[in-house]
């Protein structure tokens, strides 16, 4: 029992880490919500990808596909690396049943949190002032990074264990 809540207990630290990490690559590094979210997880949890690719898999998804305002890159950019780490067509990845199902949970979980999923909308209220509108991105950022990564170590806990805390706890001012 000791053990398992240990893991549960070092499970959310990665999180915690995970999410203060994509705030930064957001923040000082001025990458989109989508960029921060793939890069952090590709890289935290070594999706395989070079930090080259993580970030051009990420780049479409900025400002809501590419300026149109329509799905929020922290989501997209979410589900693309979750994809990455549980996608049916890889050798660690989940029947499509099952992938499906978390990510329709990382879908569910995304719009109860911020009451919708579109760009246009969750930006609505700060379109017209830039400092209001990276605040509000941030907080969408940090919070598709929250809950990708527990889905992520929910479906896959061998990634407790495997993730690079070094990267996670290093900031670039």
């Amino acid at each position: 029992m000791a053990a398992l809540n240990e893991k549960k207990q070092e499970a959310e630290e990665l999180v915690q880490l995970a999410v203060e990490r994509a705030a930064n690559f957001y923040e000082a590094h001025r990458l989109c919500c989508s960029e921060a979210v793939m890069v952090m997880m590709n890289q935290g949890f070594d999706g395989g990808l070079s930090a080259e690719a993580a970030l051009q898999l990420g780049a479409g998804f900025c400002h809501g596909m590419g300026g149109a305002g329509c799905s929020c890159g922290a989501l997209s950019g979410a589900v693309a690396a979750l994809g990455l780490f549980l996608g049916p067509h890889g050798g660690d990845g989940f029947r499509k049943k099952r992938f499906q199902q978390i990510i329709r949970e990382m879908h569910d979980r995304f719009r109860a949190r911020f009451r919708s999923t579109c760009c246009r909308v969750l930006t609505r209220k700060a379109r017209h002032d830039d400092k209001a509108q990276r605040a509000n991105c941030l907080e969408l950022t940090r919070g598709g990074a929250e809950i990708a990564v527990r889905l992520l170590l929910e479906a896959r806990p061998d990634l407790v264990g495997a993730a690079d805390r070094n990267f996670l706890v290093s900031r670039c001012q």
